[in-house]
């Protein structure tokens, strides 16, 4: 037919490459990088450590890249890591102890609705904050202990006690 050009043998394989590439793009979750942003302190030698003994994998889902220093992200909806929080000494909220990695974690619970909840370590300088979307479960507590060994790298100064 005049006008039409008949694509060459290599350019006809590459449109079925071209276009699973291009539907891979649209998947849910690969979106590019997750907006965390970083905490005062997430710069730190400490946060370093932290990140360096993340786990690749939080409640099943895969690690996703951040933006922000001293911070990660796992799975759609994304569980939030923030390293470099004011440490929490003193507070009202409920205190969880969570076993992981040779060591119980203190987690104060800052917030905790049907949305999900928010937690950070208590009596740890850098603390680390973590945010769980509803979707993991009621409570945060089902991926904090894979997460202890990591947050365990910062020492801890004091304990909850209740």
């Amino acid at each position: 037919m005049p006008g039409r050009q008949r694509l060459s043998r290599a350019r006809r394989a590459a449109v079925p490459v071209l276009l699973g590439l291009a539907a891979v793009a649209l998947v849910p979750g690969c979106a590019g990088p997750v907006q965390v942003t970083a905490a005062p302190e997430g710069s730190s030698d400490a946060c370093a450590d932290v990140l360096a003994l993340l786990p690749a994998e939080l409640a099943g889902q895969p690690e996703r890249e951040t933006r922000g220093a001293g911070t990660a992200a796992w799975g759609d909806p994304a569980v939030l890591l923030r390293c470099g929080e004011e440490p929490v000494l003193a507070s009202t909220q409920p205190c969880v102890s969570v076993p992981g990695g040779g060591e119980d974690v203190d987690w104060v619970v800052l917030a905790s609705d049907d949305s999900g909840s928010i937690v950070r370590t208590f009596g740890r300088d850098p603390s680390v904050e973590v945010e769980v979307p509803a979707t993991y479960g009621p409570a945060p507590v089902a991926v904090l202990p894979d997460l202890a060994e990591a947050v365990a790298a910062v020492p801890a100064t004091a304990v909850c006690t209740g």
